[in-house]
């Protein structure tokens, strides 16, 4: 059996997350319903890869969903419109880098008026250097991109494939 790339394990094994940690070796682990993988690259390098496996880098991916949201700072990224695969960022206590999260289906619980707990379908979970409000308000701007994106856009193509 070959030895599956960080791409497939993303896509294939449903991760949930991409998140910094540092030690001698890896850089990220990519989190997925079936266990963690390390990862010698970063949790930019590895978005940056998923993205342009789907048609476009990070960067472009961000910059879109600046102009679609209207906003300017970390905005949510559409990986892929079939697939219904958005990315989060959201930062991490303790670390420079940003988790990433794949899966918009998690817990908010507030620690503090600063610090939140996201918590995954699995149980896990990381601690945010963000309030629950402004995580759960993260969560919405995803889900109105995607919404956005693949719903009312695709009803404007259709209606200009009519016209």
């Amino acid at each position: 059996m070959h030895e599956m790339n960080e791409i497939d394990i993303i896509k294939n094994l449903r991760a949930y997350a991409i998140a910094p940690i540092y030690n001698e070796v890896y850089s990220s682990k990519i989190c997925t319903y079936q266990g963690n993988y390390d990862s010698t690259k970063t949790v930019n390098q590895l978005m940056d890869y998923l993205c342009i496996y789907f048609g476009a880098d990070l960067q472009g991916r961000m910059n879109a969903a600046r102009k679609i949201l209207n906003i300017t700072k970390n905005p949510p990224v559409i990986i892929s419109e079939e697939l219904e695969m958005v990315g989060l960022q959201l930062p991490l206590v303790n670390f420079r880098q940003r988790l990433w999260g794949l899966d918009l289906d998690f817990k908010i619980n507030p620690i503090d008026k600063r610090t939140c707990k996201i918590i995954f379908k699995n149980d896990d979970n990381f601690h945010i250097n963000l309030s629950a409000d402004k995580v759960w308000k993260k969560k919405q701007l995803a889900l109105t991109l995607l919404y956005q994106t693949k719903y009312i856009n695709s009803r404007r193509n259709k209606d200009l494939d009519c016209s």
